[in-house]
């Protein structure tokens, strides 16, 4: 069984990298619920050893897979968060985007989480979905928000060509539709409590991502798995997506060594997704630019760091281009 040879050589990637203390730890793809309950507790026991003093440790889910019994050993070994794959509440729009959940498996999953006193809950919403309507994600935000959830995200449908979306005629949605989107989310959420904290997330107070504002501060983090990213050192890799090639061994795919230069651009790019932007220090020498973008409203001085307005956010690739 497959699974069976992937988990053993995800411990042996793991052992590989010699992992000292870790603040947090994500495991994604939305597949580890998938896994029987077997290797589901095997995957458990794998991570335990890297689990001692992390703060916020995620698990993702799907809504149909995540079962008490799945619930109820991830908090046995310290799952503390829980990242579902809701995409949609609309029982037409799942079915178009081959989703085997309906919006009952979300609340059912939901409830027995906060049974099990997991209550820090983060739900994926996709935006521009085939039969969605601004109608619809008013529907999806009032369903979602009153389930309880602590931390929310939001991204647009991408379509590659050649791919069953693709191919039965649905586009992506135009630019002026999406930024209306946007609207109608960071609107709604702002009005139940929640912040803005990064171009696609949202939170209460205090929920936000301590595991992907890693990634925002530029800072580094372990990829391990199939398809998984890290940067390490100097060093930014990706692993590769090949399965075979992964049982093999055979893990990291792509490397890029990271110049000063490199680490300048990254720095832009990453830390202006958030509220909390980025020191003014790094940017010496772009006074013009950065004049003229918080006199359009885009970027506003909080002390000594330049951080972006939600209408900078909504543009953020032009003040990127414009900063680096």
């Amino acid at each position: 069984m497959f699974a069976v040879k992937y988990l053993e050589k995800l411990k042996e990637e793991l052992i590989s990298y010699q992992i000292g203390e870790l603040k947090t730890i994500y495991v994604g793809g939305g597949t580890p619920t998938a896994l029987e309950d077997d290797l589901f507790l095997e995957l458990l026991e794998i991570i335990k050893p890297y689990t001692k003093g992390v703060k916020e440790y995620t698990f993702e889910a799907n809504p149909e897979s995540l079962s008490e019994s799945k619930i109820k050993l991830s908090k046995q070994y310290g799952v503390n968060r829980i990242s579902l794959g809701v995409q949609s509440t609309d029982s037409k729009v799942l079915k178009a985007i081959n989703r085997q959940h309906s919006y009952e498996d979300v609340v059912k999953a939901i409830n027995l989480l906060k049974e099990n006193k997991i209550d820090n809950i983060n739900v994926d919403l996709i935006l521009g979905l085939p039969h969605s309507s601004e109608t619809l994600l008013k529907r999806d935000l009032e369903n979602l928000t009153s389930l309880g959830v602590k931390h929310m995200s939001c991204y647009a449908l991408t379509i590659h060509p050649h791919t069953v979306l693709f191919n039965q005629g649905f586009r992506e949605m135009n630019d002026d539709l999406m930024r209306k989107n946007y609207d109608i989310v960071h609107n709604f959420l702002k009005e139940k409590g929640f912040e803005h904290y990064e171009v696609s997330n949202w939170c209460l107070p205090g929920y936000q991502s301590e595991h992907n504002l890693t990634y925002w501060r530029n800072k580094q983090y372990y990829g391990v798995g199939l398809g998984a990213s890290g940067y390490i050192g100097n060093l930014r890799y990706k692993n590769t997506v090949n399965l075979d090639k992964y049982l093999k061994g055979e893990y990291i795919q792509d490397k890029e060594e990271v110049t000063d230069k490199d680490i300048f651009t990254y720095q832009v790019m990453l830390n202006l997704r958030t509220k909390e932007g980025i020191s003014l220090s790094l940017l010496k020498n772009k006074e013009k630019e950065i004049a003229s973008l918080i006199k359009d409203g885009y970027l506003e001085k909080q002390g000594d760091r330049l951080c972006p307005t939600y209408e900078g956010m909504m543009i953020l690739d032009t003040i990127i281009l414009q900063l680096i």
